[in-house]
């Protein structure tokens, strides 16, 4: 199994850790996605449902499917909790009006996925993929990401914003936005958020208690904001609503 497939199915092991650690996304950036007209929403790989919660508060039926047991049951409970993937959801044609996808899209296998995501969705429905970036403007941010040398920073990945699909006949190439946004974190939640990444998860128990100390002596104090750029695309499924 390649280090990629391992990395993809790394974070069951640390799923508390990740509910604990990982930031959530910003209301305006998940309404510049989902209609306001939205009924019935579908969080693909939802993990431990940060998206979820999100989605919940606009009212909407909530649907989250997430491969790992250990992350689903910690998926809010006003939500619906499915087993699936984004390559075989678990879901009718035409039965949501929005998919959302949260830190993820990455570990799909793009082709496959997005002609399950545009089969779910109705004629007209959005598709939204979000990513936290970290703020390494920060300089202790840029530490950070050195550090645990993440693919999830803002310089990485905002460099050269190319749409992460295009060409394709059932959903339109998606457009892109850029959101600032920060949270409460002390030491412990700052642990807890590299000790969830995938990198970390695979090292051995030395390597990860090393980086874990590190980490711990990088924060900028006892109780300080984590800043990250969330960097949405938005597209649609090809069509127009009956």
């Amino acid at each position: 199994m390649s280090e990629w497939a391992d990395r993809r199915l790394a974070f069951g092991s640390q799923a508390e850790a990740y509910a604990y650690g990982r930031l959530t996304y910003p209301m305006d950036a998940v309404r510049w996605v989902v209609p306001p007209s939205a009924r019935t929403v579908l969080d693909l790989a939802a993990g431990t449902g940060k998206l979820t919660e999100r989605l919940l508060e606009l009212d909407v039926d909530v649907i989250a499917v997430e491969p790992l047991e250990e992350m689903r049951v910690l998926v809010p409970a006003a939500a619906q909790s499915m087993t699936g993937t984004a390559e075989e959801i678990p879901l009718a044609d035409s039965s949501v009006d929005a998919v959302v996808v949260g830190q993820a899209f990455h570990w799909f296998d793009p082709p496959r996925a997005l002609a399950e995501i545009a089969r779910v969705l109705r004629p007209g429905g959005a598709l939204g993929l979000f990513w936290n970036l970290d703020d390494d403007r920060v300089p202790w941010v840029a530490e950070l990401a050195d550090l645990t040398r993440t693919e999830a920073r803002r310089s990485l990945l905002m460099s050269d914003a190319r749409p992460p699909y295009d060409a394709r006949t059932d959903l339109t190439t998606p457009e892109h936005a850029t959101f600032e946004h920060a949270e409460d974190f002390d030491r412990d939640r700052l642990a807890a958020m590299v000790a969830s990444q995938s990198r970390t998860i695979l090292l051995s128990p030395q390597e990860r208690a090393n980086v874990l100390d590190a980490v711990r002596a990088l924060a900028p104090g006892d109780e300080f904001r984590f800043p990250v750029i969330c960097q949405v695309w938005r597209g649609h499924r090809v069509g127009t609503s009956p």
